[in-house]
C-alpha cells in the first residue's frame, strides 16, 4: 500500500512496483544495477552506514552536518502536526534517524535512487533491528547499530529529475550531498521546488563537488544562490564554511568536505 497517497500526482498513483516493501517510480534495468557500485555491491551499503552512523556507535567525534541540520530547522520552524518533510536523497536516512526525534510529529518522506540504500535505511528507521556489520575489510571493529521503529517514516524510491509527487505538497524539502550528483541540477531543483508549498522551508548542503561536468557552472556559491532565487527560493541564508568529516578506518584517517549549506523559503 502505498503511504500517504494524497501527496503523489493522480497519474503516476498506480505506476510503481513494490520492491521489498519500498514504491518505486523508477525502476532500474539489470544494466543500470550492474554498473552503479550501491546497488551491485553490498560492501558498500555497510561501509556507506557506517559513515552515516559510525558516530552514534563508537562515539566517534567529528564535524557532522547531520547535527546542523537539525540545529538550523529546529531555529527555522515551528511545525504543524501534520507537517510533510521530504528528505530527497536520503541514502540510509541518517538525517531521518536525526530528525524523527525533533520533529517527532511530522510526517517524513524518504526518497533516494538506490533501492539498496532505502533497503538499508528501512532496516534501520523501520524494522526495529540490531543490525551487525562486518567491516574488517576497513580495518574497523564490528559495528552494531539498534534501530527504530518509525510509523510517520515513509520511503520511496524516485528519480530526483522526475519526481512523483504533486505541487505545493511539502511544507520542508532536505536535501543533503544531492545536488554533486544529480545529472541536470536546474532540472532537480525545479522538481524540488515544485512539490514544495507556498512559504515552504528549502534547505541544501552540498560540497559543490559536481560529477557531471555541464553542473560545474554552479561550482560557486553565489551563482547557486542566484538559481535558486530564479526558481523562486527568497529570504536565502548560506553557510560556506562548515566542514563534514566521515571517519574512514580505525587509526582516524579521515576525510573531510569543505560543505555549502543554503536555505530559504518558497515565494
Amino acid at each position: 500500500m502505498l503511504a500517504i497517497p494524497q501527496i503523489i500526482k493522480s497519474e503516476v498513483r498506480k505506476m510503481y512496483i513494490l520492491s521489498d516493501g519500498i514504491p518505486c517510480f523508477a525502476p532500474r534495468t539489470a544494466e543500470e544495477i550492474a554498473e552503479d557500485k550501491y546497488e551491485s555491491v553490498i560492501d558498500n551499503i555497510d561501509f556507506y552506514t557506517w559513515l552515516a552512523y559510525g558516530e552514534l556507535s563508537f562515539k566517534v567525534k567529528t564535524d557532522s552536518i547531520y547535527s546542523r541540520i537539525n540545529a538550523v530547522l529546529h531555529q527555522q520552524m515551528e511545525l504543524n502536526q501534520d507537517a510533510v518533510i521530504l528528505d530527497l536523497g536520503c541514502g540510509v536516512g541518517r538525517t531521518l534517524y536525526e530528525l524523527s526525534e525533533t520533529f517527532p510529529n511530522a510526517q517524513f518522506i524518504g526518497v533516494d535512487y538506490s533501492l539498496n540504500m532505502l533497503r538499508r535505511a528501512k532496516q534501520i528507521l523501520l524494522e526495529n533491528n540490531e543490525l551487525q556489520i562486518d567491516l574488517s575489510s576497513s580495518g574497523l571493529p564490528p559495528f552494531k547499530l539498534i534501530g527504530k521503529q518509525l510509523a510517520n517514516v515513509h520511503l520511496m524510491q524516485a528519480d530526483a529529475c522526475a519526481l512523483p509527487f504533486k505541487s505545493n505538497s511539502m511544507d520542508v524539502l532536505i536535501n543533503t550531498f544531492l545536488i554533486d550528483r544529480v545529472k541536470d541540477l536546474r532540472l532537480a531543483l525545479e522538481q524540488m521546488i515544485y512539490c514544495l508549498k507556498p512559504g515552504g522551508f528549502f534547505l541544501l548542503t552540498s560540497p559543490l563537488n559536481f560529477q557531471t561536468t555541464e553542473n560545474w557552472k554552479y561550482g560557486q556559491p553565489i551563482i547557486l544562490m542566484q538559481l535558486l532565487k530564479e526558481l523562486g527560493i527568497e529570504h536565502t541564508s548560506f553557510e560556506d564554511n562548515i566542514t563534514h568529516t566521515e571517519v574512514l578506518d580505525s587509526r582516524g584517517n579521515q576525510k573531510i568536505w569543505n560543505t555549502l549549506m543554503v536555505w530559504g523559503r518558497k515565494k
